[in-house]
């Protein structure tokens, strides 16, 4: 892979073997977002480092390829989020490739896909992929390209059987799915003989090695970082959180490592980022932080984390950052009454929240953003009244510190203990943001929420099924925007004979019903 001459390589890719399988590796988002995408670039570099894959790197504003189109025999996305399929289109159509995998022949490249969205559930994306890796790429990915390369000569459906055989690899076309006349799933089965009754996610077993930012450039949304994954997973497994249960069990690399890396990031850059859902967790955060202090000694660099935990925040933490150039953090409280953050397994108390933030205070942070959640199941009207009370009093006792309150509003996600509660109509979730935005306006204090209507979409394909590709097709045809996502709705539930939106976006499921990602399995 040719390298911009703006980036700095941090391994050496392999030499490649004259027969080395042309792949594109896509990111469905600009060049500059995707460069500070750990997971994508930790991927890629494992790709690199083989002498029989040629892997280059495609966003959705890339100008020139390396590999001329007609001779790309296999192309992988990156999917993070819900909404990451207008970027995977605009690759598509960029390069005069079918959308859905049906329509694309043998000369077409093999396409497949992996990341959060399609492991927790693939199906409103599945008619896209020819392949859908389930789990952490970093235990499949080789394995996959391996398979590939033994059967890259013959035909689809031939290349298709034989990555099956593969635990973790699922083929959307080897499974049909029935409905019932209320719209709802009646049954989800093979139709081939080499397709499993249930696909199991992959994952490392044991985290000892770290990933790490493979190539800097300052042409990056966060410019010239280094990133260091310092924890996988989150052990409080709250129970909307997909990022608890999609990475279980939660993991820690080795503290040598870290520092080591740590170092190696030191010699290009003298900016490091902590990277993880919940750092202060490793068994040896402190010790990284007594690390860092000391090599700060000998010169100045910046160090930037990922959300804090109020509970386990400590004035050497504070310190640290502080030292290290950070002005501000963000902690998650998620809801303002214990009765609320007891409901949905947030293992946080009102005096820990208060303390953290004193912490953050007295120790040199000039503020915290702090994350909070709306519409959550069993939520009232004195639940947000306790929210705004809790931020009234934070800012009372906290003078001249800045708080800002981000919230977003209750989206169901797949494979968690939430997934089949309902979420609020929009109307009540939009009175009581409101209602926040009133108080704390009053009050001085910055109210940062996210939109109703997007969280609303998000939430129809978080628990869609296969039908939905429709919707995401003619939305992106339509420009992709708040107004096209309901004339798309429109048009294809009456085309298809889908209940209305709120059908897929607010209902509780039935225990007994079966849900789209049903035959995903993460256990």
């Amino acid at each position: 892979m040719k390298q911009k001459p703006e980036e700095k390589f941090l391994y050496k890719p392999a030499v490649k073997h004259t027969d080395a399988i042309p792949m594109w590796f896509c990111f469905p988002a600009t060049y500059m977002i995707g460069m500070c995408s750990l997971g994508y670039l930790q991927l890629f570099r494992q790709l690199d480092e083989s002498p029989y894959i040629c892997p280059e790197r495609i966003f959705t504003d890339t100008e020139k390829t390396l590999h001329n189109p007609n001779n790309v025999e296999i192309m992988g996305f990156s999917v993070s989020f819900e909404f990451d399929f207008h970027g995977i289109f605009s690759i598509f159509k960029k390069y005069n490739i079918p959308l859905r995998a049906k329509d694309r022949d043998d000369n077409a490249p093999l396409v497949f896909g992996g990341g959060p969205v399609l492991t927790a559930n693939p199906e409103p994306y599945a008619d896209f992929f020819d392949v859908v890796i389930v789990g952490e790429g970093e235990e499949i990915l080789i394995e996959f390209m391996n398979a590939y390369k033994e059967v890259r000569h013959l035909d689809k459906n031939s290349i298709l059987k034989h990555l099956a055989k593969i635990e973790g690899i699922y083929i959307p076309s080897f499974y049909d799915v029935a409905y019932n006349s209320d719209g709802s799933i009646k049954a989800i089965n093979p139709n081939t003989t080499e397709a499993p009754d249930k696909i199991r996610k992959r994952y490392i077993k044991e985290l000892g090695a770290n990933s790490y930012t493979p190539i800097i450039t300052e042409k990056s949304v966060f410019p010239g970082m280094f990133l260091v994954e310092v924890a996988r997973g989150c052990p409080k497994m709250c129970y909307f959180c997909l990022a608890s249960y999609l990475t279980l069990p939660a993991r820690y690399p080795l503290y040598e490592n870290i520092i080591k890396l740590i170092d190696i990031g030191l010699e290009y850059t003298d900016k490091i980022g902590l990277l993880g859902a919940l750092i202060t967790e490793h068994p040896d955060f402190e010790k990284i932080c007594e690390y860092i202090l000391e090599r700060r000694k000998e010169r100045e660099f910046e160090i930037s984390v990922s959300s804090l935990r109020s509970d386990k925040i400590s004035p050497l933490m504070i310190k640290t950052l502080v030292e290290c150039g950070q002005k501000q953090a963000t902690i998650a409280v998620e809801a303002g009454s214990q009765r609320l953050r007891d409901f949905i397994g947030k293992k946080l108390n009102q005096e820990d929240i208060f303390a953290g933030v004193e912490t953050a205070r007295k120790n040199g942070l000039k503020g915290l953003k702090i994350y909070g959640m709306i519409g959550l199941p069993s939520e009232t009207q004195e639940d947000i009244q306790e929210l705004a009370d809790l931020m009234i009093r934070l800012k009372r006792e906290n003078k001249g510190f800045n708080l800002t309150l981000s919230i977003c509003s209750f989206v169901p996600k797949a494979q968690t203990p939430f997934q089949k509660e309902e979420r609020p109509d929009d109307k009540v979730i939009s009175l009581r943001s409101d209602y926040l935005r009133k108080v704390l306006n009053q009050n001085k204090i910055k109210f940062k929420p996210t939109s109703v209507k997007w969280d609303y979409i998000q939430a129809i394909i978080s628990r869609g099924d296969r039908r939905l590709s429709y919707f995401a097709e003619k939305a992106y045809e339509y420009g992709g925007t708040i107004g096209s996502w309901t004339k798309a709705y429109k048009e294809v539930s009456e085309v298809m004979q889908l209940s209305d939106s709120d059908w897929y976006a607010l209902r509780k499921r039935e225990s007994t019903e079966i849900q789209p990602w049903d035959h995903i399995k993460f256990c």
